[in-house]
């Protein structure tokens, strides 16, 4: 199982990577700098994609696109979504959990390694 990373920041993707890492987590690690680009993985790798970690403000295609995207394909739809993002608010979480009812979780960054650990572990078998 691959766990994805969508973030177009590098240094955010890099402290999501980090952590997991330290965590032991032994899953591989896709990284897509925008919603495109996690698109393109998502069309070549999704049967092997068993978390996928989402910034919401992206250039091109938004996390909250993508996230509605992966509502509505079928054979994505399965996929846990965890979105890790600065927008915090109430209405951008209830936004989210609106857009894909099967929202894993919801951090809002910064975040404590802790709580990204405790977030993705019941995914990562």
């Amino acid at each position: 199982m691959k766990i994805l990373v969508v973030d177009d920041s590098t240094l955010d993707r890099k402290l999501l990577i980090r952590t997991l890492i330290k965590a032991e987590f032994p899953q591989e690690i896709l990284q897509a700098e925008d919603g495109e680009q996690a698109m393109e993985l998502l069309a070549q790798h999704y049967q092997d994609i068993g978390l996928i970690l989402l910034d919401w403000q992206m250039p091109k295609v938004s996390g909250i696109e993508l996230l509605a995207g992966l509502a509505n394909v079928p054979l994505m739809s399965g996929i846990p979504v965890i979105m890790v993002t600065a927008s915090g608010s109430d209405d951008n979480k209830n936004l989210a959990y609106r857009t894909n009812p099967k929202l894993a979780g919801y951090l809002v960054k910064p975040y404590k390694p802790e709580q990204l650990i405790d977030a993705v572990k019941p995914y990562l078998k």
